[in-house]
């Protein structure tokens, strides 16, 4: 159904095949991101002072860098592979939920419940994971979706310049990078990988949307509004 390319190979069995690739690349890399800038960021915000300063520090220096020449470079001293490419973008990713993760945390630490559990006792580790990181997974979430399709673009993107998906492994970023010489005989093997591309990137987009609308009150959602 969408030809073949230029080795006789069936396109719609290898866009279907590399979406595995793509898409575990997305989730993969944004887990990674999560894993090491939450924590990162709950640490900063709560406990403050040189913590902070330091934690603030790094994560300037990271946002300093544009976001795809830093995975570009860090898959290029790597190596490349998709293994490697998922760390590269998760690494890249990282300071924005440091800085998403901290900013939450100081504007959730003052408020009275937390105060409250401050005046019973608990411990500063309890309260940050008990009664603060529940109250800001919803941010965390709606970042989550959209970071997933930056992710794929990303993937795509070293792909395509040969750091990612190692051919023959299928994935939509080296299936473009294939097509280009051949845009002018066979353009069916760039529109159907670009088009899956744009397709599953709007999709998290949106998913991120209606997320942002449901959890988030202040858009006007709610969990509540929902249910009823």
């Amino acid at each position: 159904w969408f030809g073949t390319d230029d080795l006789g190979r069936d396109q719609i069995t290898r866009v279907i095949y590399g979406a595995r690739a793509s898409l575990a690349a997305g989730v993969i890399s944004v887990g990674i991101a999560m894993g090491v800038g939450v924590p990162l960021g709950l640490a900063a915000g709560y406990l403050g002072g040189w913590l902070d300063a330091l934690i603030g520090r790094i994560t300037d220096a990271m946002l300093a860098c544009p976001y795809l020449i830093l995975a570009i470079a860090l898959a290029a001293f790597l190596g490349p592979s998709l293994g490697n490419a998922m760390i590269a973008i998760g690494v890249a990713t990282t300071p924005v939920y440091i800085r998403l993760t901290r900013g939450q945390v100081l504007s959730v630490k003052v408020e009275e419940y937390v105060e409250a559990a401050r005046a019973v006792g608990n411990p500063r580790w309890r309260i940050a994971i008990v009664h603060i990181l529940p109250n800001i997974l919803p941010s965390l979430l709606v970042q989550a979706t959209l970071s997933i399709a930056a992710a794929l673009i990303a993937e795509a993107s070293l792909s395509f310049l040969g750091l990612g998906t190692q051919p023959p492994e299928a994935a939509w970023g080296n299936m473009l990078a294939t097509a280009r010489s051949y845009v002018d005989q066979s353009v069916w093997m760039s529109i159907f990988p670009g088009l899956a591309i744009m397709i599953v990137v709007l999709g998290f987009n949106f998913l991120g949307d209606g997320l942002r609308d449901v959890l988030d009150p202040r858009v006007g959602g709610g969990v509540g509004d929902v249910a009823t």
